[in-house]
């Protein structure tokens, strides 16, 4: 079944939080490139080379405007000048795109709807796009396609000694005009609360460029769908807005990240408690042995009993059932 996922992203240089010792001390651009596409980059700017293992790789290609020079397209050079063009420590470098791609397609019309929807909604605004398709096993046991797009986030200029504008291009935000109008309805509806300011706020939300490139996935995707003749749509709309009244369901692709974390936890837990237990046990032992050694003796044999008791409990009882899965 084809679900919807679009999700945007800015890659900054910022890392959000501390840095751990020994760790990065900040984002790059190349970094998330050589992730995204699997390849080995090197980045100028920080002297290291970034090389992920990413076998589930199984497309990558550079889009850009017409009449762009060469180097674009090669993915090192384009992402080290899009990082020789930002000179502030917290600067936005790209602006990423991850989409869900429905299983119902193949491999190639994959491609060719991703290449589709990019080259419509943001090489044609004047953005370099460099796309990677992965497909990896999902918790379901089935394929998970996706789809990331990193964008570059200023004009191709030739003339720069970087290769970009000096200014950023702000209406790939946001218009101001459109901000401005959505910040008034939203104003309004949140001093009525009147259903006529909630539709008003929901017709300037939809001016926004991100609603804009969530309903142009919508539809790139659905009519990719009808002619690979599919039955199969994807809606970009609310739960809520569809007519469906029940809570948003987890996504899939994160339970096997959270089957992960818990078996970890599991561990480290137990861990723990048996290093309180033996805490517990050593501080009740050095009690006695102060106060009353006759007490202590007596601990002591209750510790070995017990440890008799379990493994005998051990030697009489039954192997353990295997745990069966229920995952398919």
């Amino acid at each position: 079944m084809a679900i919807y996922h679009l999700r945007l992203k800015v890659v900054s240089r910022s890392l959000g939080r501390a840095a751990k010792p020994g760790g990065a001390t900040r984002r790059s651009a190349v970094a998330a490139a050589a992730y995204r596409s699997g390849e080995r980059l090197y980045d100028s700017t920080q002297g290291k080379w970034f090389d992920f293992d990413k076998p589930d790789v199984i497309h990558t290609e550079i889009l850009a405007p017409y009449e762009a020079p060469a180097w674009v397209f090669d993915r090192q050079t384009l992402w080290n000048m899009v990082e020789r063009s930002e000179k502030r420590a917290d600067a936005q470098l790209a602006r990423e795109v991850e989409i869900t791609l429905p299983r119902e397609l193949t491999k190639e019309q994959s491609i060719d709807l991703v290449r589709g929807f990019v080259r419509e909604r943001f090489v044609s605004q004047g953005m370099v796009a460099d796309i990677a398709l992965h497909c990896p096993a999902a918790s379901d046991g089935a394929e998970q396609p996706h789809a990331h797009v990193l964008l570059t986030m200023r004009r191709l200029d030739t003339a720069s000694a970087t290769g970009f504008s000096a200014k950023k291009e702000r209406d790939w935000n946001e218009r101001e005009d459109v901000a401005k109008v959505v910040a008034e309805a939203r104003k309004r509806f949140n001093d009525t609360g009147a259903p006529h300011h909630k539709a008003a706020l929901e017709m300037a939300e939809a001016l926004r460029n991100v609603s804009i490139w969530r309903k142009g996935w919508q539809d790139t995707a659905n009519r990719a769908l009808a002619e690979a003749g599919s039955a199969a749509r994807i809606d970009h709309r609310t739960l809520e807005a569809q007519g469906i009244f029940r809570k948003p369901q987890v996504s899939i692709g994160i339970a096997r990240h959270v089957r992960k974390a818990y078996g970890y936890l599991k561990e480290r837990l137990t861990h723990w408690v048996a290093l309180q237990k033996r805490a517990d046990i050593y501080s009740d032992a050095q009690h006695y042995q102060r106060r009353d050694p006759v007490r202590l003796a007596e601990f002591l044999l209750r510790l070995t009993d017990m440890a008799e008791d379990i493994a005998a409990k051990y030697r009489h009882s039954p192997p353990p059932i295997p745990e069966v899965s229920l995952e398919r």
